[in-house]
């Protein structure tokens, strides 16, 4: 396969798999539906299309939802927005796994606030955060979809966060939020495909008991998993967790 022998010839890192990420996105959505039943994961091909299906959604009285947005146009960039209602009040939180010093996730990120402005949604609190836990050149369509998964399998823990949104507190910029803020509410578990050490020490040191905290089945903590996924790329450490995720996202394909 491919994708293995990237794997192997440490090619994975810099490749370009946006296109082929980009027609798989609605079976590999598909696929986690099947797999979480009430996980209510929708694509989005634009920033433009996220209104109409959070609108949809609101009319079928969902009350917990996921979008992976793409940012369309014959562009390759995805990001992935958690919907909550609470009290009749709703959040929308876009995560964006890059940091939004890169010109893609910034365009992206403006578009669905543009669109969501336009929109008039009822009593719609929106917020923008950034994670920057992506380093390769383009894992964020699985990023994105790996995100859509613990924002369901531990949305219990995110009530703050979307309290603080919808408080108008999360946000102190007029953009987005940044990743040293965002830090404080995440529990590790989204940190487990981090690309960087140095990212994840900085996620550490804002939440010390992270390091000491186990993320998996296999009983690791989140540096233990580091280490075991780490590769070289130009003299630096980086882990392939992600593109691993790749792998096993596509072969659950043909299971």
């Amino acid at each position: 396969m491919r994708l293995e022998n990237d794997m192997m010839h440490g090619s994975w890192y810099d490749m370009l798999y946006g296109e082929l990420d980009l027609a798989m996105m609605p079976s590999l959505i598909k696929k986690a539906n099947e797999k979480y039943l009430l996980m209510n994961l929708k694509f989005s091909a634009t920033p433009e299309d996220v209104p109409i299906l959070i609108k949809n959604t609101i009319d079928n009285k969902i009350q917990f939802s996921r979008l992976i947005v793409s940012l369309g146009d014959n562009e390759i960039h995805f990001a992935v927005l958690d919907h909550r209602m609470i009290n009749e009040r709703m959040s929308l939180i876009l995560f964006e796994p890059v940091s939004f010093k890169h010109m893609k996730p910034a365009v992206l990120a403006m578009r669905v606030k543009m669109a969501i402005e336009e929109s008039q949604l009822p009593n719609c609190h929106f917020s923008i955060v950034e994670m920057d836990i992506q380093r390769s050149a383009s894992e964020c369509g699985i990023f994105s979809l790996a995100l859509a998964k613990k924002l369901y399998c531990e949305m219990d823990k995110l009530e703050k966060l979307h309290r603080d949104n919808i408080n108008n507190v999360l946000c102190k910029s007029d953009f987005f939020v940044s990743y040293d803020e965002l830090d404080k509410y995440l529990p590790a578990t989204f940190y487990k495909h981090t690309q960087s050490v140095n990212r994840l020490n900085e996620y550490i040191e804002s939440n010390p008991k992270a390091k000491r905290t186990i993320i998996n089945k296999k009983g690791e903590v989140i540096l233990e998993r580091f280490d075991k996924n780490s590769v070289v790329v130009d003299n630096k450490r980086v882990s392939c967790s992600l593109h691993k995720k790749r792998v096993y996202e596509y072969k659950s394909l043909i299971r």
